[in-house]
């Protein structure tokens, strides 16, 4: 059986996901959880690099990357194609232009998680019980300074949305020009830019659930205003293309 760890709340787990969804590939889900689960993501990563999520687990092997799994889901899977050959090279550097963006938000995020309480007490694995989330805040806050330093986040995230996210939006809204699809067609360009608005304005709870503190922590309001019609365009997406996971 394949399994699937990830943060749930990570764009880069739910490009992953999306695309094993789409492809109707059936897989347990298990959330990954900072420092405690380190030592099983770093038996798994390549030589001399760096254990992350989202990671795939298969009988056969194990595969690490959102961009590797979505790639494995379309070979084993069924559906439409999300890595169509005409537009590869289109959808390379949306992705490109994603993790770029996402590295940001996680910075941003994490920077976040530090001002809200509550948002912490939220973050906490579900293995702990309600009387003990309050006095655990600070393993919320351990965890995200272990991300922080695992991924060497940017001490000022506010100034690099300036720097690097907002062109990257203005990409994106030039690109699609009131159409529906960045190539054409519904593809995996349009599942990784569409993940990259999560921390303007999270989507929906049925599609990535999080508490009320993490949607007020990871939410930029003058940006989603900025971007109000790119949101709109990801909660279509979301809609007419988001399918819910195999029946296991």
């Amino acid at each position: 059986m394949r399994t699937l760890v990830g943060l749930g709340y990570s764009g880069w787990t739910e490009k992953a996901r999306w695309a094993m969804d789409h492809h109707r590939l059936a897989y347990q889900y298990r959330e990954h959880i900072p420092l405690l689960g380190e030592l099983r993501l770093r038996r798994h990563a390549p030589p001399g690099g760096r254990g992350t999520v989202p990671l795939l687990l298969e009988d056969s092997g194990a595969t690490m990357g959102s961009y590797a799994i979505a790639q494995r889901a379309e070979r084993e899977g069924q559906g439409t194609p999300l890595f169509p050959a005409t537009s590869l090279p289109e959808i390379e550097q949306w992705e490109q232009r994603s993790d770029a963006i996402l590295r940001v938000g996680r910075a941003y995020m994490v920077q976040r998680l530090m001002q809200f309480p509550e948002a912490q007490v939220e973050s906490l694995p579900s293995f702990v019980p309600a009387w003990a989330r309050g006095p655990l805040k600070p393993m919320a806050r351990m965890a995200g300074s272990f991300l922080a330093s695992k991924h060497e986040a940017a001490s000022d995230p506010e100034a690099l949305l300036l720097a690097t996210v907002v062109p990257s939006l203005e990409q994106l809204r030039a690109a699609l020009q009131g159409r529906r699809f960045l190539t054409g067609t519904f593809s995996y360009a349009d599942v990784t830019m569409a993940v990259t608005l999560q921390f303007i304005q999270p989507v929906g709870g049925s599609f990535i659930p999080l508490g009320p503190g993490q949607r007020k922590a990871w939410a930029h309001p003058a940006l989603a205003e900025r971007f109000a019609d790119l949101l709109r365009w990801r909660d279509q997406l979301y809609t007419e293309h988001r399918p819910a996971p195999v029946a296991r």
